[in-house]
């Protein structure tokens, strides 16, 4: 095997990295995705059991863009949840202490990344980091319907209000959480705004992790560019 194509997120792919020279490749093309928050077993059963209808039958989830989880069922049905009717109370300790503690969202290191968070809902985004990934990206851009990037709203406040509703584990009666959904969806951050939102947010959970339950490695584990986002924002003393 000489020519390898690898799909990953970004912990696999900064695992893949270290070891590319040993691997003997003529190429090597990496396509990433962003990602964040993985959960145990127990963790996917306890998130599912707070939040679906039907817990026993959904066959996939994603948290999408338009500020809502969307459920597919094995029956082909969907379902959506809006972010703020989590059980956010339930569910603080259901993530990978490994993703909470990462800063790697975007997926640096792969040649290619595509996902939607810098993107409207319905679409993709593409981001295209060395000549290899312009190399994939080529390859199919005769088949692909293409936009511009677009961004709109801001995400600051957003994100603002996401600190201390994730760090007190504020959950909203659903029909609070319907109606701010609604609102956020009309006028909050979209495309890019959006990505940037996705970002600012998990790098604050994750920085104040870090510092209350690693305090010896914050300065070391943090990259500059996570705390000059963070030092945009007020954040609980801890």
């Amino acid at each position: 095997m000489k020519r390898l194509l690898v799909i990953g997120v970004g912990c696999q792919i900064q695992a893949l990295r270290a070891v590319e020279q040993q691997l003997g490749l003529e190429k090597l093309y990496v396509l990433g995705t962003p990602c964040v928050d993985n959960v145990t077993r127990a963790g996917l059963q306890k998130f599912l059991e707070t939040t679906s209808r039907s817990p026993d039958t959904v066959v996939h989830y994603e948290f999408m863009q338009d500020f809502r989880v969307h459920f597919k069922h094995e029956d082909g049905s969907t379902e959506t949840v809006p972010f703020f009717g989590l059980k956010t109370n339930q569910l603080k300790d259901i993530f990978a202490p490994s993703c909470l503690s990462c800063f790697d969202y975007v997926n640096s290191l792969a040649d290619l990344v595509v996902g939607y968070m810098g993107a409207p809902f319905g679409w993709q985004w593409i981001v295209v980091r060395n000549p290899t990934g312009q190399e994939m990206l080529d390859l199919v851009m005769g088949q692909l319907d293409t936009q511009p990037v677009m961004s709109q709203g801001n995400r600051q406040q957003a994100v603002q209000q996401s600190i201390p509703a994730y760090d007190q584990g504020v959950t909203l009666p659903m029909w609070a959480a319907k109606m701010m959904g609604v609102v956020i969806e009309r006028f909050g951050p979209k495309g890019l705004e959006y990505a940037r939102f996705s970002i600012d947010s998990h790098f604050t959970r994750n920085y104040l992790y870090v510092k209350r339950d690693r305090p010896e490695k914050l300065e070391a584990h943090v990259p500059e560019f996570a705390k000059r986002i963070v030092n945009q924002y007020k954040l609980p003393k801890t």
